[in-house]
């Protein structure tokens, strides 16, 4: 009597009577059995029948059994249907074809009853194991998709999402080794980080979080690039295993939309590109190794600084889109890409490079690398907000001694070279007081007085420098040599905090050893853009109760206040 459960075995043989004596042998095993003539029908009846088995002859009209097999292997990729092929050919070369086309086992006419048996029970063993294997690999897949969809969130969650600002990473595989992040400093810089690990997939990925960690936290807190990409460095040194490294691109646009800063370690270039005639204004090449590989990485060996102007695009990029191949095994490459941005409609740049990027592919579904691009369109609107605090009238500073303190320190000349005090200052504020909500307020009065007092104090360089791009170039290079010689010089920080009422205010005195300027001069005409303290004065005025020189111009008074009831 048939087992229905055994289900349906096609049979396929242009002879009617190897059909016959296979079809008896097959009802016996308790199989119900479907029957085709030729490789065609056999293919058709495939996908209406759904058989369990089939048992395929080699020559036959229409389409043979080879082809036949191979349509049918590829139709049923997940799901696995042994193929039987039948042949009178006993030659290993005949039999290695067949098993070539896809065919799982072969049977050799005329049939034997007790061998026919063995081979559907040994097909019956490798289909139950195939089911046991699509299982686990299905819950393996569904468990990588939850936890992907959890590295995600974990890492960038806490993105910056800007309409200015356009990224894709798109994974080779469910996990990507590509990473991409962003954030403000408290001075309201823009930092922004594209990485790529060795490889691709699980392994590739899981330095990302580490990185994440370092990154936000130090960004946070206003740490320099320079420190947060050796903090990242030291990490993954650490931690990574022989071979393995981390490519990176760190992008610090300034504030002012002056310039920006970029270290690129072991990446394609950094580009620039005009936005209103798409030419490409910089190409900054990498300077540096990967990160995870010199314990020694120095951070300020690799920056590099370009002036922007309004509009100006900033593409980041992996190698993973310009090493991307067509069917014809061809690279999309750099040429490609910098057409694209030339061809691509006003604004259109990011969407134009996948649209090329696409059609240069093609049909090709799996790609060798993950592929990562970002755009950044230099505009106001892509940096935050000033968050001022509510404004404090000016008050004769009646002040009492309750809550007051003070402290003061002194950088010389070595340390301001390995150093930036003002986050370890700000964050020592923040523990001393509740300011919080006054964080970036302060963090960019302290930032600006520190930046004139060095730049302008210590190291004397004049802004006025920075009037055009060879000026411009000109002056960081000259701020990086002086910087890099400092052995002299000093800015001496003093802080005290007092009480009046309902508000407290902060003293905040900058001396640096600078020559100075003529600050009484300067009071009577109104600060042009490259005046010697002329910008940063202006936003420290508005954000600060007052502000004053004394001395030769090298000492610098803020009080900020703010009230507490």
């Amino acid at each position: 009597m048939s087992n229905p459960s055994l289900g349906k075995a096609l049979i396929v043989d242009d002879e009617k009577t190897n059909r016959l004596i296979l079809k008896s042998l097959l009802v016996k095993q308790g199989y119900q059995t479907i029957e085709a003539v030729n490789g065609q029908e056999a293919i058709d009846l495939f996908h209406q029948e759904n058989p369990s088995i089939i048992f395929m002859d080699v020559m036959m009209p229409v389409l043979d059994g080879y082809e036949a097999t191979r349509q049918i292997k590829a139709a049923s990729i997940n799901h696995f249907v042994p193929v039987i092929f039948l042949t009178a050919m006993n030659d290993e070369e005949a039999l290695a074809q067949c098993i070539e086309a896809g065919g799982d086992d072969f049977l050799v006419k005329p049939y034997d009853r007790v061998i026919l048996q063995s081979k559907i029970r040994s097909m019956q063993r490798i289909a139950v194991l195939n089911r046991e294997v699509q299982g686990m690999y299905s819950m393996i897949h569904r468990e990588q998709e939850i936890a992907e969809s959890v590295f995600i969130n974990a890492i960038q969650s806490s993105n910056i999402e800007n309409p200015y600002i356009k990224q894709v990473v798109r994974p080779a595989g469910i996990f990507s080794g590509d990473m991409v992040l962003s954030a403000y400093s408290p001075s309201r810089d823009l930092y922004f980080l594209t990485g790529d690990f060795t490889g691709h997939g699980l392994l590739a990925a899981l330095g990302a979080m580490p990185v994440s960690e370092v990154f936000r936290a130090m960004t946070t807190k206003g740490f320099s690039p320079e420190e947060i990409l050796t903090g990242i460095n030291k990490k993954l040194k650490s931690m990574l295993p022989v071979g393995m490294f981390f490519g990176a691109q760190l992008v610090v646009v300034n504030h002012d939309l002056e310039h920006v800063r970029v270290f690129n370690a072991g990446m394609p270039d950094v580009i620039i590109v005009d936005g209103e005639t798409h030419r490409i204004k910089h190409r900054l090449k990498s300077t540096g190794l990967p990160l995870g590989v010199d314990a020694s990485f120095d951070a300020k060996e690799i920056l590099q600084y370009a002036p922007i102007s309004y509009n100006d695009k900033i593409l980041m990029h992996s190698d993973g889109l310009t090493e991307a191949r067509n069917a014809s095994d061809q690279e999309f490459g750099s040429d490609r890409l910098y057409q694209s941005i030339a061809d691509a409609p006003k604004n259109s740049i990011f969407d134009q490079v996948f649209t090329d990027l696409d059609q240069f592919c093609g049909n090709i579904t799996t790609q060798a690398d993950d592929v990562t691009l970002v755009e950044i369109t230099c505009v106001h609107d892509v940096l935050p907000e000033i968050e001022v605090h509510d404004y404090i009238k000016p008050s004769t500073h009646m002040i009492s001694d309750r809550g007051e303190w003070k402290l003061s320190m002194r950088f010389n000349g070595s340390r301001l070279r390995e150093t930036n005090p003002v986050p370890i200052l700000v964050s020592y504020l923040m523990e001393m007081e509740e300011l919080e909500t006054e964080r970036q307020s302060l963090f960019t009065v302290m930032t600006e007085l520190y930046v004139n007092a060095l730049d302008h104090g210590v190291l004397g360089l004049d802004s006025n420098l920075k009037t055009d791009p060879e000026g411009f170039e000109s002056y960081f290079q000259t701020r990086e040599s002086r910087l890099a010689n400092l052995d002299s010089g000093y800015v001496i920080f003093n802080l005290s905090v007092e009480q009046e009422s309902s508000r407290r205010s902060i003293l905040l005195r900058i001396e640096d050893s600078g020559k100075g300027f003529d600050y009484e001069n300067r009071k009577q005409s109104k600060a042009r853009e490259t005046d010697l303290s002329g910008r940063g004065i202006m936003l420290i005025q508005d954000l600060c109760e007052s502000v004053e020189f004394h001395g030769k111009g090298n000492i610098a008074i803020a009080r900020f206040s703010w009230n507490t009831s």
